[in-house]
């Protein structure tokens, strides 16, 4: 078994001491990433938290903005409770060190980025960057572990791969999606990227295109789940079959990152180089017999997490104060909609122990049409947030394409009956939730750096760190494994 290199936090030795720590915190606090925040009001989740929490984000001179840097920060005034303060400071101290990639020499740095220009057509500013600083990574690795053969999963428009291919790395590579229109779009862009490469440009610059560079990319559709895995080598050796071969993956979806990493385990691949994503597809849950995308690894083995925690690890709370007016703005959706299933299940439209209805983000323009279709003098004496919670109604079930329509004046008794207090419990329990996040991608980001360390001799190496800014890209932890 191979060690695995992560920056721990303070008074943890091993991985196996911290994961053991992480697994009996997260069982402690777990019912607060596993809320429903749509079930809010329903299942009076604001009832189970310690009466000492409610009282302090329930005084009079609680500002809801303070919310913004006690998700960034952690930061909790001295009014707070000791227990509120242990469980912040637990959420904050165990999260993992990822520190910033592997230093890199400057001048091939500069080098690899003036090459970009000819690839970056089409990419978003994130892209750009998250495809530069893994394409270098990636090319680093290959070479330390001398592969002849990339295998770029979940390759869709190909950004990453004709990188890897095109640029001076020069690496043969596979392109694998499940998509054929993504396939399809890739090959235009390809053939896009070639004419440019062959260009007068390229050729001033001292870029040299020849015949052989065309034939380094191969794109192919694939299906690959953790039952078919497999295929993966498969498609290698058919691909390149005396070649030495690794993995790759920029933000690969759910269990396809688990794929991935079972596909790397199971095979003779050399290295795997894999930033995850979409934390809220991976499996738990499955048939018997039939794997599941975690835990991965013997040393997580039996720990469960739950599909709204999953959906918790999704959260960006390094984003909030970067964004206050986008934050307080989704504490308020959050509000009318957990409001809207109250509201339903009080007129008999829902049960209160069945599924809540999908709203979706409700438009600026679904809201101007449903304001339209309410009269004026059903909303005359009303407060504006109570007007607009009415409205909110009115185009999220027109959305749902719902039958019943509920008169302004239940809309707004239902606004009234939680009242400025129901916003400041659904921000700050949504603040809570999300303090867990990070936590919850430590404990996936553990199993699957275990699960890789248990697949690689001890002369093998497995590391995991932050690739990208995380304000910038949220989904940037890198795993890394090489054989040799």
């Amino acid at each position: 078994m191979a060690a695995v290199e992560i920056q721990l936090p303070e008074g943890f030795a091993t991985v196996a001491e911290y994961a053991a720590e992480i697994k009996h915190v997260y069982k402690q606090y777990a019912h607060l990433p596993n809320m429903h925040i749509v079930d809010f009001f329903v299942t009076g989740f604001w009832q189970t938290l310690p009466r000492e929490w409610q009282e302090y984000f329930e005084a009079s001179n609680f500002e809801l903005s303070s919310l913004l840097s006690l998700a960034s920060t952690g930061q909790l005034d001295q009014r707070a409770p000791e227990s509120l303060h242990s469980y912040v400071r637990a959420m904050f101290h165990l999260r993992l060190n990822y520190h910033g990639s592997p230093p890199t020499d400057q001048i091939e740095k500069e080098n690899h980025q003036q090459e970009l220009w000819y690839f970056l057509d089409s990419m978003s500013p994130k892209k750009k960057i998250e495809v530069a600083e893994l394409s270098q990574l990636v090319a680093n690795v290959a070479s330390e572990s001398k592969c002849s053969l990339v295998v770029d999963v979940g390759a869709g428009q190909g950004y990453l791969s004709r990188v890897l291919a095109y640029s001076s790395t020069g690496l043969p590579v596979l392109a694998v999606d499940s998509s054929p229109k993504q396939q399809r779009g890739a090959e235009s862009m390809q053939r896009r990227t070639i004419k440019r490469l062959q260009g007068p440009r390229a050729a001033a610059n001292g870029f040299k295109w020849d015949s052989e560079r065309a034939a380094r990319l191969e794109h192919t559709v694939m299906h690959v789940s953790l039952d078919n895995a497999s295929q993966l080598a498969e498609a290698a050796h058919a691909t390149a079959p005396d070649a030495r071969w690794m993995l790759c993956g920029l933000h690969a979806c759910g269990d396809l990152s688990s794929a991935v990493l079972k596909a790397f385990a199971e095979s003779d691949a050399t290295a795997v180089v894999l930033v995850p994503c979409c934390y809220n597809h991976i499996s738990e849950t499955s048939q018997e017999g039939s794997v599941v995308g975690f835990p991965l690894s013997l040393g997580m083995h039996g720990t469960w997490l739950g599909q709204n925690a999953l959906k918790t690890a999704c959260q960006a709370t390094s984003r909030w104060d970067a964004s206050p007016e986008a934050t307080l703005a989704a504490f308020r959706r959050n509000y009318f909609r957990s409001l809207l299933h109250f509201l339903m299940v009080a007129q008999n439209q829902i049960a209160s122990d069945g599924v809540a209805p999908a709203v979706g983000k409700v438009t600026n323009t679904e809201l101007q049409t449903a304001l339209a279709e309410i009269p004026a003098d059903a909303i005359a004496r009303s407060f504006a947030d109570e007007q607009d919670f009415a409205v909110y109604v009115l185009a999220a079930l027109t959305k749902l394409d719902h039958a019943w329509r509920p008169t302004a004046e239940q809309c707004i008794a239902c606004y009234r009956e939680h009242g400025g207090a129901g916003l400041r419990q659904i921000a700050a329990a949504w603040t809570l939730k999300s303090l867990a996040g990070p936590l919850i991608e430590c404990m996936l980001v553990v199993d699957r750096a275990l699960y890789l360390a248990e697949h690689c001799t001890a002369a093998g190496r497995v590391r995991a760190f932050a690739l990208f800014d995380p304000v910038t890209s949220p989904r940037n932890v890198v795993l890394v494994a090489q054989r040799t």
